[in-house]
C-alpha cells in the first residue's frame, strides 16, 4: 500500500504539470495594448478564443454577431493546418468570407457593403491572394474592368483619370494570374489591353521632362483625407505620387516580360521603365529619413512632402525600385505605430479618420510582404500579431479601423468582409510563412517563420498550372535547410511549371532566428496645421498657427528662411516669384506646404479673351466637346522670347468635385509641337459658372506671333467616352522672367 502512494503523487504532479504547461498559454507576441496566444487573442478585456479551425468567439463591442462558426463548405481550396489554433481558424474564416464575396455572375464583390468590381481593389486582391485562391473568377472579375480594350479607371476626384491613374495596378494582377495559371491565351489577351492603356498614359500622365508619372496617390483617393486642403483636383494631377510610380514601373516590367514571352518590341518601355526607376530614386529619396516621400506637389515649383506613404514604401521594395539596402532601411525607419502601419505618417488635422488616422489591412499585408523580403522578423511578428488581433476580434476583415485605440467604430465608412483585407489575410499565410513566389517559369518557396510559430505548417491541395502540390514545412526561421520534392532532395526550392499531377513537397527550416531587426514604432501624431499666404504691399504674410514653433518660407521651391514672426517685408518682385511657407512645431514635425502665391508684375502677365479666336461664339466663352471645336487654334503675338507659363480658365458642370467620369482631357500644340496635356477637371454637378485655372504648362514662346493649338486625340478619351466637354473662357500666358 505504501508503495502506491508515490505513484499517486506522481500522476498528480504530472497533471497539475500539464495543466502549468498548456501550449496555449505561451505568448505569441505581447505589447502593452494586447496579447497573442496559439488560440487567442487579449485587449484589456476583450477576447477573442478559437476554439477550433471552425470557430471563434469574442466579446467585442459593436459586433454584428459574438461568434464565427464555418458555414461554407472549403473543398476547393487549399486547405492550411498548423500547431496554432488561433491561425487555422482566421485562415479558414478569411477562405469563407472570400466565398461570401463571390457575386451571383462569378465575380468578387468588393466587400459586404460594397457591391461590384472596382479596378485597384480587385487587382490588390489577386496579387496578394485570388491568383492562388480563384484564377477562373479572377480573370473574370478583371474582364469586367476593361472597356474599348482599355482598363477602367473608376470614378473619383475630379472625374477620375488622368487625376487618378492607379488603374495599372491590373496589369500586375493578369501578370500574377498567368503566373499561377500559365495560360497563353490569357496573357495574348491581356498583352494589348495592358499595351493599349499603357500607350494612353504615356501620352497623357507620363511627365517626359520629369520622368514620372502624374496622378493621385494609388488607392488614397478621397482628395481631403491624404493632401492639403488648397490642392485641387488639378493640382493633384499635377502632383507625383510614389504609390502611384511603383504601380507604373511594375506595369511597364509586367508589359516587357509579356511582350518578351510574346515576341514583341519592348525596347521603349525598357528605356521608360529604367527612367522612371531612376527618377523615383532620385526625385523622391528622404536620405535623413531613409524612406521615400509621399508625393512630390505644387504648381509652378514642386516640392516633397515628408511624410511616408506606406502602400508605396511596401511596394517599393516588394518590385525592387529600391536596392537592397534602401529596402531594408525602409522597413526599419517607416515610422508604424502600436495597432498596425498606417496609410501614412503623420496624421492631418481636423480631418476625421478614414485614409487619415486609420489602418488599413490590405496595407498592413504588404507591408508583411515587405517585410519577410528584406528578412526582417521584428517587423513581421509585429504585423502578423495585428493581423490575428483585428480579425480575431472583429469576427471579419474590416475595411479599416483606428490608429489610436485599433477600433472599426468612428471611421468614417467601414464594411466586414472588405475583398483586400481578406485577401490581404490570407497573403500572411501564403506569401510569408509558406513563401510563395511565382515566375514565368517556376513556383519557389520562401518560408518565413518566427520562432513562435515552430512546429509544422501545412498546405493541401495548392493549385500551381497543371499540378496539386500537399506542402509540410518544419520548424522555423528565414532559411530552408532541406527542400524535398517527392522524397527526392533538391538544392532550389522551386516546383517547374511543366509539372502535372498531384506532387508531395517537405520542407524544412534552419531553426534560426535572424539577426536583430529594428521597426520605428512611433506614437499618433498629427502634423502641424498648414498656413495660408497674403501679399500685399511688397509684404508677405500668413496665419499663425497655435501648433507653431517658427516657420520655413519657400521661395521658387527652395528654403529662403526659417522664422518665428508671420511676415516678410520688403518683398523684391521684379521677376515672378512662387512663395509657400511650412510650419514646424517645437519637435520638428512639418505641417504640408501651404498653397503657393505667384508673385509678379502685371507686365508679366497677359490674359486673352479665347471667344475672340471662335468667329462663331456668340458667348462669352468657348465650348471644346466631342462634337464641336474638336481642335481649336489661336495666334498670340509675343513681344519678347522667353520661357511661359501657359494656362486656361475654365469650367466644366459635366460632375461633382469628388467623383463621376467626365474630366475632360485635351492635347495642347504650341508652334506645331506636341506640348503635353491639359486637364480640366470636373467642377461642380451641372454648375457651369464655377471657374477655375488648368494646369499650367511651360513653354518656350518666340518674339513674334506664335501659333497653338488645343486638340482631342483618341488618347484623350476619358472613362466615360461620351462626354468630354470644357468651357474655356481667359487664355492666361505669364512669362517666368
Amino acid at each position: 500500500m505504501k508503495k502506491c502512494i508515490p505513484i499517486a503523487f506522481t500522476i498528480l504532479f504530472l497533471v497539475l504539470l500539464l495543466i502549468a504547461c498548456n501550449p496555449n498559454d505561451n505568448i505569441i507576441y505581447q505589447s502593452d495594448d494586447f496579447k497573442v496566444y496559439p488560440n487567442r487573442v487579449e485587449q484589456g478585456e476583450h477576447i477573442a478564443i478559437a476554439y477550433s479551425a471552425d470557430h471563434i468567439s469574442s466579446n467585442y463591442p459593436g459586433l454584428n454577431k459574438m461568434e464565427w462558426k464555418l458555414e461554407k463548405k472549403l473543398d476547393r481550396y487549399p486547405s492550411y493546418k498548423s500547431n496554432q489554433v488561433l491561425l487555422n481558424a482566421i485562415y479558414q474564416l478569411s477562405l469563407e468570407e472570400i466565398e461570401k464575396n463571390i457575386a451571383p455572375d462569378s465575380t468578387f464583390d468588393t466587400g459586404e457593403k460594397w457591391k461590384g468590381v472596382w479596378t485597384r481593389d480587385i487587382s490588390y486582391s489577386v496579387i496578394l491572394a485570388l491568383a492562388i485562391t480563384n484564377p477562373e473568377i479572377s480573370m473574370h472579375s478583371l474582364m469586367q474592368k476593361v472597356k474599348d480594350g482599355k482598363i477602367i479607371q473608376d470614378t473619383g476626384t475630379g472625374g477620375s483619370w488622368p487625376i487618378s491613374s492607379d488603374r495599372m495596378i491590373w496589369s500586375t494582377a493578369a501578370w500574377e494570374i498567368y503566373k499561377s495559371t500559365g495560360d497563353l491565351d490569357w496573357l495574348r489577351k491581356v498583352y494589348f489591353i495592358i499595351k493599349n492603356s499603357t500607350e494612353d498614359d504615356l501620352n497623357v500622365v507620363w511627365d517626359y521632362q520629369k520622368r514620372l508619372f502624374k496622378g493621385e496617390s494609388s488607392f488614397l483617393d478621397w482628395r481631403e483625407q491624404s493632401y492639403p486642403d488648397w490642392m485641387e483636383p488639378v493640382d493633384i494631377y499635377n502632383s507625383y505620387s510614389l504609390g502611384t510610380q511603383t504601380v507604373h514601373y511594375q506595369s511597364l516590367n509586367v508589359l516587357i516580360k509579356m511582350g518578351t514571352i510574346l515576341n514583341k518590341d519592348v525596347q521603349k518601355y525598357q528605356d521608360i521603365s529604367h527612367a522612371l526607376k531612376a527618377s523615383i530614386n532620385d526625385k523622391l529619396w528622404l536620405p535623413k529619413q531613409k524612406y521615400y516621400g509621399q508625393f512630390l506637389y505644387g504648381r509652378k515649383n514642386h516640392m516633397l512632402s515628408e511624410r511616408s506613404e506606406s502602400l508605396g514604401e511596401a511596394l517599393s521594395i516588394i518590385w525592387d525600385v529600391a536596392d537592397e539596402k534602401r529596402q531594408k532601411d525602409i522597413v526599419s525607419n517607416t515610422p508604424i505605430t502600436k495597432y498596425g502601419i498606417p496609410c501614412f505618417h503623420p496624421q492631418i488635422p481636423n480631418i476625421p479618420a478614414y485614409h487619415n488616422k486609420a489602418i488599413w489591412p490590405f496595407v498592413q499585408a504588404y507591408w508583411n510582404w515587405a517585410s519577410t523580403k528584406v528578412g526582417n522578423m521584428t517587423s513581421f511578428k509585429w504585423g502578423i500579431a495585428n493581423m490575428l488581433r483585428s480579425t480575431s476580434l472583429f469576427l471579419t476583415n474590416k475595411e479599416n479601423y483606428l490608429i489610436s485605440n485599433g477600433d472599426f467604430n468612428g471611421t468614417e465608412i467601414n464594411s466586414d468582409r472588405q475583398l483586400w483585407s481578406v485577401a490581404g489575410s490570407l497573403s500572411t499565410f501564403y506569401r510569408s510563412l509558406i513563401g510563395i513566389n511565382y515566375t514565368a517559369d517556376h513556383l519557389e518557396f520562401r518560408p518565413f517563420i518566427p520562432r513562435e510559430y515552430k512546429g509544422k505548417q501545412s498546405i493541401k491541395g495548392l493549385r500551381y498550372q497543371n499540378a496539386i502540390l500537399d506542402i509540410d514545412i518544419y520548424g522555423f526561421g528565414d532559411q530552408i535547410e532541406s527542400y524535398s520534392l517527392d522524397e527526392k532532395y533538391y538544392r532550389h526550392a522551386i516546383v517547374p511549371k511543366e509539372m502535372t499531377g498531384r506532387h508531395k513537397i517537405e520542407i524544412k527550416m534552419n531553426n534560426k532566428a535572424p539577426q536583430d531587426s529594428k521597426i520605428k514604432l512611433v506614437n499618433d501624431l498629427e502634423a502641424p496645421e498648414t498656413t495660408t499666404l497674403r501679399f500685399n504691399e511688397n509684404t508677405l504674410s500668413w496665419h499663425k498657427k497655435e501648433s507653431a514653433d517658427h516657420y520655413h518660407v519657400y521661395q521658387n521651391g527652395e528654403l529662403l528662411l526659417e522664422t518665428r514672426d508671420n511676415y516678410m517685408s520688403e518683398v523684391n518682385n521684379k521677376e515672378p516669384i512662387e512663395f509657400q511657407v511650412q510650419t514646424s512645431d517645437s519637435l520638428g514635425n512639418l505641417s504640408f506646404l501651404s498653397e503657393p502665391i505667384y508673385v509678379y508684375n502685371s507686365e508679366y502677365e497677359r490674359l486673352v479673351e479665347a471667344e475672340d479666336f471662335d468667329f462663331n461664339s456668340k458667348t462669352s466663352y468657348v465650348v471644346l466637346s466631342k462634337q464641336k471645336n474638336r481642335e481649336f487654334y489661336f495666334k498670340i503675338r509675343i513681344p519678347r522670347k522667353g520661357k511661359y507659363f501657359i494656362d486656361f480658365l475654365y469650367a466644366n458642370g459635366s460632375g461633382p468635385i469628388n467623383t463621376d467620369n467626365k474630366c475632360a482631357i485635351r492635347s495642347f500644340w504650341v508652334n506645331n509641337t506636341y506640348s503635353g496635356s491639359i486637364v480640366f477637371p470636373q467642377r461642380g454637378d451641372r454648375n457651369w459658372t464655377e471657374y477655375g485655372y488648368s494646369n499650367p504648362i511651360a513653354i518656350d514662346l518666340k518674339n513674334r506671333h506664335n501659333l497653338f493649338k488645343i486638340s482631342f486625340e483618341e488618347f484623350n478619351n476619358n472613362m466615360n467616352g461620351d462626354v468630354n466637354s470644357v468651357r474655356i473662357d481667359k487664355i492666361r500666358l505669364i512669362r517666368k522672367r
